[in-house]
């Protein structure tokens, strides 16, 4: 990549990162108060959808690797995170 794209790209990067930091500071804070994962994923839904709706229907359809893939082309996360965000998705629903 070269110019305006490699810097558009690390913008990205950098974004995504601070995203990150965020949700974990959310997940730490909502640890201490005591709030459960699957109330922490309500509140999140309350405030915006956190999966695409793309993975949520893989996800109700029993595709788990087909809804981290979804979500990895829709908010371009890496592996791990997707995996992460559909696990803990999965385990809100239970």
């Amino acid at each position: 990549m070269f110019g305006r794209a490699a810097q558009q790209q690390k913008q990205i990067e950098t974004l995504q990162a601070h995203i990150r930091r965020l949700e974990n500071l959310v997940d730490e804070l909502g640890a201490r108060a005591g709030v459960s994962d699957a109330e922490l994923l309500r509140l999140r839904d309350q405030v915006g959808p956190r999966l695409p709706e793309e993975s949520r229907r893989l996800v109700a359809e029993g595709k788990p690797i087909q809804a981290i893939k979804a979500y990895r082309i829709h908010t371009g996360a890496g592996l791990k995170e997707a995996k992460d965000a559909i696990d803990q998705y999965r385990a809100g629903q239970g």
